[in-house]
């Protein structure tokens, strides 16, 4: 949006702040009223002082020299040029490392939202549904200050299982709306190893449940041809 590097993510918003911690329908009516309490700002804002923050283009070069390139960073920052757009989704996929499971789920979630249908999505959200149970992996470098991993896990628990919401909410598949009702409790106890058992356990029958969904409407793999399956000549 703001097409920025965030210096100090944890202390900076904008009224075009998304949450990834919960579902989007859940908290619209906050997010609203964050927008509004930003409106008047056109650019990103430090939040304890009140005042707008200058735009830093990404620089691959000044990564370089300053000694604060990232792989990650890097691909994120360029995802614009890779076409179609289902391409870098899928690519962010699969793994253990927790900002790259961050990034997948809050990616998907995007690429939902800004299609407006479940039926090119159904892939990325069986996708996000195999991987919301991982244990993902953290170094120290990955971690804000004062952030434990303990805190990191459940940011990512929480991304992927809103992805799986927002699919739900997208398709009409009740089910996945409401997935944090579906784990005995483990959200409740902020019990991250039960929470993980119980996922695991739920992945394989929202996994039937989308496949089915979808091969029900006609969605799942179709037997006419693909446009994603096609090289540029053959769609022009």
């Amino acid at each position: 949006m703001h097409n920025s590097v965030l210096r100090n993510p944890e202390r900076t918003t904008c009224k075009y702040l998304a949450r990834k911690d919960l579902p989007t329908f859940v908290v619209d009516e906050g997010v609203k009223e964050h927008a509004y309490e930003y409106a008047t700002y056109s650019a990103i804002v430090d939040m304890p002082n009140g005042e707008s923050v200058d735009r830093m283009l990404y620089s691959e070069k000044h990564a370089w020299v300053t000694g604060t390139y990232d792989s990650l960073t890097q691909i994120l920052a360029h995802s614009y040029k890779i076409k179609p757009t289902w391409l870098f989704v899928e690519s962010l996929s699969g793994g253990v490392d927790g900002r790259r499971l961050l990034a997948h789920s809050s990616i998907v979630r995007r690429y939902m939202a800004n299609c407006g249908t479940w039926r090119s999505s159904y892939r990325f959200a069986l996708s996000a549904i195999k991987e919301v149970s991982q244990h993902p992996s953290f170094t120290d470098e990955d971690l804000l200050a004062g952030t434990t991993v303990d805190e990191a896990e459940w940011d990512v628990l929480f991304a992927g299982l809103s992805c799986v919401q927002e699919y739900g909410f997208h398709s009409g598949i009740e089910t996945l709306m409401w997935a944090t009702d579906q784990v005995n409790g483990a959200l409740v106890d902020f019990n991250l190893t039960k929470a993980r058992d119980e996922l695991s356990k739920r992945s394989l029958e929202w996994v039937d449940l989308v496949i089915r969904h979808a091969t029900d409407n006609g969605a799942f793999f179709p037997d006419r041809p693909n446009p994603q399956d096609l090289d540029e000549s053959e769609t022009d």
